[in-house]
């Protein structure tokens, strides 16, 4: 096993953490998030950072997370953005492409680069010869069981591969005396605005041995799923749906079914533990790797803070900056919220020692492989567009059993994945 805790940081990371003399004055910052459920930790951080600096005020609002992504599409090009905004790499890089946003000053970029961070994350938020925003936390993804549901069906435990999850799906699901699914044995996202059905899909996709677009050796890129792969990874869900009908779209779906103990067993990020601490804490679960198939992987998806080109105070934002991400909230985050955070030189064990289905997102078996978004701003394009087609097809029973079909549903979907990189002139020409 791959165990992702470094130790205690040395003390000339925590200099740099704690930055340098900064001339403080009555200030107004405010932080924009995509994630209610951060609320609690930032409204914790800024109340102590208040305590130290009583002219700086702290204001926070936070949105669902397409919401937030609206808000930014409209407020960061006129500069009526906040002084710091929370956002992924994939969906900020459009922005740091145009201009709009600055980059990181030479205290933060040595930050990033510290050793506290990973290698992957230093790539991924490094455009040119400059690096934007700094992570605060990342999504990966396991698979979430019940215990007791698993018990009662005399299964050892999460599924291993796709036989398993095929199988042990079967006997979990519920039905009504005409045949209404009354408990799915997997809950799968199948529908949804934005990208996020397109990245659910993809936790399949990848371990079929594809994936949404593939980097070639000129730099440039090509649909990664107009394949085998992509057919697979199709099929697998038609066939959950359809054929063996233990997932469908009348009954509940992702973390309020899992809550609810309307589902067995669903695919999702570290936030879910905090979830069902605060929604259904006796409800007995645990977390296990993503299931194998021709191989194994998570994704790892970032997210960061920026201060912002209208920013008045950017040293006074990225000292918050530098406060919020000291080994104390980051921990307290991990624990009380559920994200997982970006730092990699911090001993995270008393979190999960203490809360045992986080262990699983920090000790990553060997052969398992990190994937993520690939650094290009028309990459949100090409997964929001994938989910569209996505939605429709599994709405589509006449797929199963429908080799031809599938392979066209992929095939169309791929080719206007190739058309958005021609448009972006990153299209990799055979």
């Amino acid at each position: 096993m791959r165990k992702i805790t470094l130790g205690v940081a040395s003390v000339l990371v925590l200099c740099i953490f704690l930055g340098s003399a900064v001339a403080f004055g009555n200030t107004k910052l405010s932080l924009w998030s995509g994630y209610p459920e951060m609320m609690p930790f930032y409204e914790k951080v800024a109340e102590d950072y208040q305590k130290l600096h009583p002219e700086v005020e702290v204001e926070i609002l936070a949105y669902n997370l397409r919401d937030h992504e609206q808000k930014l599409s409209v407020t960061i090009p006129t500069d009526t953005v906040a002084d710091i905004v929370e956002i992924s790499d994939y969906a900020m890089r459009k922005f740091v492409e145009a201009g709009f946003i600055p980059p990181n000053p030479p205290d933060i970029d040595a930050m990033l680069k510290s050793g506290s961070y990973s290698q992957f994350a230093i790539d991924h938020l490094t455009y040119g010869s400059n690096t934007y925003g700094i992570p605060l936390f990342r999504g990966r993804q396991v698979m979430f069981w019940n215990k007791t549901m698993f018990a009662e069906e005399g299964l050892p435990g999460a599924p291993t591969n796709w036989d398993e999850v095929i199988d042990y799906s079967q006997k979990l699901a519920r039905y009504d005396e005409q045949g209404n699914l009354t408990r799915s044995g997997i809950s799968l996202r199948i529908s949804g605005g934005g990208s996020g059905v397109a990245e659910k899909w993809w936790f399949w996709l990848y371990p079929a041995g594809g994936t949404i677009i593939e980097k070639c050796p000129d730099g440039k890129y090509r649909a990664g799923y107009d394949n085998e792969a992509g057919q697979e990874a199709l099929k697998l869900y038609i066939d959950l749906l359809y054929k063996y009908h233990v997932d469908d779209h009348e009954i509940k779906h992702d973390s309020e079914a899992f809550a609810l103990e309307l589902t067995a067993m669903f695919t999702r990020e570290s936030w879910v533990v905090g979830y069902m601490q605060q929604y259904a804490p006796d409800v007995e679960y645990d977390t296990a790797p993503l299931p194998r198939y021709k191989r194994a992987g998570t994704i790892e998806n970032l997210v960061n803070l920026h201060v912002t080109r209208p920013c008045k105070d950017p040293e006074i934002a990225w000292d918050l900056i530098k406060f919020i991400l000291q080994p104390e909230y980051q921990t307290y985050l991990f624990e009380t919220v559920g994200w997982l955070p970006a730092r990699d030189d911090i001993d995270y064990s008393p979190v999960y020692e203490k809360i045992p289905q986080y262990r699983n997102f920090l000790e990553i078996p060997e052969d398992f492989e990190f994937f993520g978004y690939e650094p290009i701003a028309c990459f949100d394009e090409i997964q929001t567009k994938l989910a569209e087609r996505l939605v429709d097809a599994f709405l589509d029973q006449g797929l199963v059993d429908n080799p031809e079909g599938i392979a066209r549903v992929i095939h169309e979907a791929a080719e206007e994945t190739n058309s958005i990189l021609r448009e972006n002139e990153l299209y990799h020409e055979e």
